[in-house]
């Protein structure tokens, strides 16, 4: 990106008083029309994030018309609690993009009933896991990192997941057999320290919930069999490109189903769960 686009300041927006306004300056990386998302390459948001790329969700698709990878661009990032969204975008010039910032996802995708690969980790406690010692229980896990902000992405999945956990040891019959197991795509900076604290904000129960590290090389092979997708800048600490898919495993370690994105409520996963399907 240009060097003259200056950094973001923080603006008031006069919406709902849960809701702040933040002017983000960045670049297009991809549009998602059928979503109603746009990816974009952000510098640093004064007083609230760092440099990330990153989708965001527009309430009005019109915003998207006429977008392309490469613009730059100026928006207005509306953040609640519980959400987050584009309420307006500007194109101000364009550029090219850097190699590194268009995400690929392989097409050698894992199918439902189909084993998924095992792979080695690290739990908060740091102690060595895999995930074939999970065998035995029905399996819901997803991809976050503790440094994501935006409160319906990573967030988003830990507050399903706490509702999800909340009925699990509220029903006997699910308590025993089913685990949730939330794996950071930030090795390194996510450490078991980093998650252990991380785990105690979000009211992970270790017998229910476990979060994971491990190594960059063996996570980003585990979650792309899912399709997920990672993209790293290590010239920016902590800015990282994710989709969001979330995984149900059968107790013999076979693909149920993938749910994309952050849309699905915990209803739905805990009927998944408590059904195998």
């Amino acid at each position: 990106m240009g060097a003259s686009l200056l950094f973001a300041s923080l603006l008031a927006t006069g919406r709902c008083s849960d809701e702040r306004g933040h002017r983000l300056v960045g670049q297009v990386v991809a549009v998602d029309n059928e979503r109603g998302e746009i990816t974009i390459r952000h510098q640093p948001i004064d007083g609230y994030m760092g440099a990330m790329t990153m989708p965001f969700k527009v309430k009005e698709k019109n915003l998207l018309a006429g977008r392309t990878p490469g613009d730059l661009v100026t928006a207005t990032l509306v953040v609640s609690t519980t959400e987050s969204y584009l309420s307006s975008i500007v194109t101000t010039g364009s550029a090219p993009l850097p190699p590194s910032a268009a995400p690929s996802v392989e097409s050698d995708l894992v199918v439902p009933g189909r084993p998924v690969a095992d792979a080695e980790f690290v739990d908060a406690s740091g102690a060595r896991r895999t995930l074939s010692e999970f065998r035995g229980t029905t399996l819901a896990l997803t991809f976050i990192f503790t440094r994501c902000r935006l409160p319906d992405f990573c967030p988003r999945m830990n507050r399903n997941f706490a509702a999800v956990q909340s009925a699990v040891l509220a029903d006997p019959r699910m308590r025993n057999r089913i685990r949730l197991l939330s794996i950071s795509l930030d090795p390194d900076y996510d450490t078991p320290t980093v998650l252990a604290e991380h785990a105690r904000r979000a009211g992970a129960d270790p017998g229910v919930w476990t979060f994971l590290t491990g190594t960059r090389r063996s996570i980003d092979r585990f979650a792309l069999q899912f399709g997920v997708y990672v993209v790293r800048d290590d010239k920016t600490p902590g800015n990282i490109t994710h989709n969001l898919r979330t995984a149900l495993i059968d107790p013999q370690g076979a693909l149920i189903r993938t749910f994309a994105g952050s849309e699905w409520s915990p209803s739905v996963l805990v009927s998944a769960l408590s059904s195998g399907r």
